[in-house]
């Protein structure tokens, strides 16, 4: 798949897009978690492999110094602005082979299922 190419699972693609949209403020350790919809446990391993990879940093929150944020390091920023024209021509070209209407109602459920999980 096209991850590998980069060095990245899909695990770690998802926690990088979502740091990468929160963009310089990074995000907690829970928050990136419940986003990911993963345990502690497993968010704190994922977050392990990413800064031994030197993909993100955990920096204390200022406004609180018991919670850390979990930020993109330049490497990562790098990586990410790498991979993402790469991984959006791959999801077109996947997407490709459904019609308008088929696009349509995936869209559609795609929708519901994230107001589901937003009332989660």
């Amino acid at each position: 798949m096209h991850f590998a190419r980069y060095g990245l699972s899909s695990a770690k693609f998802n926690a990088l897009i979502h740091l990468y949209m929160a963009g310089d403020q990074g995000l907690t350790q829970s928050e990136l978690g419940n986003k990911l919809l993963v345990a502690r446990a497993t968010i704190s391993g994922l977050i392990e492999r990413l800064e031994k990879e030197d993909l993100v940093v955990r920096k204390t929150d200022p406004a609180d110094k018991r919670v850390f944020l979990v930020c993109l390091t330049n490497r990562a920023f790098a990586l990410m602005h790498a991979f993402l024209p790469v991984h959006n021509d791959y999801m077109r070209k996947v997407i490709s082979a459904l019609d308008r209407h088929e696009k349509e109602a995936l869209i559609s459920l795609l929708e519901k299922i994230r107001k589901g999980l937003g009332s989660v």
